[in-house]
């Protein structure tokens, strides 16, 4: 089945602000700012520490419990340090959640290793009407693993990773699905991913529902001739690497 293009409709639901990376900048501001007040709660907890660990100080110093004192230095000490670190923190989210809207475009020409020309390219291809939106995951799925839906655009292909990392369309080598595993306490749990492979070993990557992500497959083969699509689902590791490695490898 053939993903559906961009409309009016789903741009004004998703992208309200005119701009993919607009709106993923403003996704990363709001996390940063949660994460601020999170961590000034925890900073305000460690001065209170410090406090008290002075008052047990002096009275150690006063009764004459030299160990005591000792310890106490080394909690102060440890404390002070965790108090310097998430100052640091601390300045880095509010770096963040002042950014002006330039800094999307910014982190993400970084990310890509993309001008801003390009970056700028994408993020207004992205939403014009010949752009398809590519569905990897079921909602509740898409939510957990922190992405979006993807976007096949006029030049670029992005999966919908909270990162935004792009691929453009003229050096794409290969696509597969592969299964990977992870703990969930003691329990091994897996999931599929589609992945994509560029010319130069860049990869970009999505959890992916196996009959989405097979249709998927079927559709990039159809829309990027030369992308040379595997069939099978591969496992992490040794399997995936060596696909993945034959795509890259110079040819003699």
């Amino acid at each position: 089945m053939q993903p559906e293009q961009m409309n009016e409709a789903y741009r004004e639901k998703h992208f309200p602000q005119g701009s993919v990376l607009l709106r993923s900048g403003e996704k990363s501001k709001k996390s940063s700012a949660i994460l601020l007040v999170l961590v000034a709660l925890l900073e305000a907890a460690l001065v209170a520490g410090e406090v008290y660990f002075l008052s047990l100080i002096r009275y150690h110093q006063g009764a004459g419990n030299a160990d005591q004192v000792t310890i106490g230095w080394v909690f102060f000490g440890v404390f002070a340090l965790l108090i310097l670190l998430f100052l640091w923190v601390m300045t880095r989210l509010v770096k963040n959640v002042k950014a002006g809207p330039d800094a999307a475009f910014a982190a993400c020409a970084k990310k890509n290793g993309f001008s801003l020309e390009e970056v700028q390219t994408f993020d207004r291809q992205a939403l014009q009407s010949d752009s398809y939106i590519l569905k990897c995951a079921g909602a509740v799925s898409a939510a957990m693993a922190n992405q979006t839906d993807g976007l096949l655009t006029r030049d670029y292909l992005w999966l919908g990773d909270a990162a935004n990392s792009i691929l453009r369309r003229s050096e794409l080598a290969g696509a597969c699905l592969y299964r990977w595993s992870y703990y969930a306490g003691k329990k091994r749990l897996h999931a599929v991913s589609l992945a994509v492979v560029d010319r130069q070993g860049r990869m970009i990557s999505a959890e992916a529902d196996t009959q989405k992500g097979k249709e998927l497959l079927a559709f990039l083969a159809a829309q990027c001739p030369g992308l040379a699509v595997e069939e099978r689902l591969l496992e992490e590791g040794k399997e995936f690497d060596n696909w993945k490695n034959a795509l890259t490898a110079p040819q003699g």
